[in-house]
């Protein structure tokens, strides 16, 4: 029920597809309590590891739903772009291959902890 859905599907019938978006934001700038909020050096780069891990398998699964409230959650801006990529690729697997962070606490004039983990991802068709 996605309008122009038919035409993106032709267009990407035989291409490679590429995504940018940040799957993971993180601290007090995006809501999180101080109590809750990780450095990335002091655990919260495996909170960002595991978090988009588990989006990862959620989305693979073609769980929509269930990957919408995944980026609800991990304050994933992926939302559209990954749901879109899984239904015209279909079943595949995904793995992270590298993390890095953007500190965004002058953005939103908050104090530290406030940041945003980017993720190369690679998606490989499943079978």
């Amino acid at each position: 029920m996605l309008p122009g859905i038919e035409e993106l599907q032709q267009i990407a019938k035989d291409a490679g597809i590429v995504s940018t978006a940040d799957p993971f934001h993180h601290g007090i700038g995006y809501g999180d309590t101080p109590e809750n909020a990780y450095y990335p050096e002091k655990g919260g780069l495996e909170l960002a590891h595991k978090t988009i891990s588990a989006g990862i398998e959620v989305l693979a699964a073609g769980d929509y739903w269930g990957y919408n409230q995944h980026c609800v959650t991990a304050k994933s801006d992926a939302r559209d772009a990954g749901q879109v990529f899984r239904y015209l690729r279909g079943s595949m697997t995904g793995r992270i291959w590298d993390l890095s962070v953007t500190h965004a606490g002058e953005l939103y004039n908050s104090p530290p902890p406030t940041w945003v983990a980017g993720a190369l991802i690679e998606w490989q068709l499943a079978g």
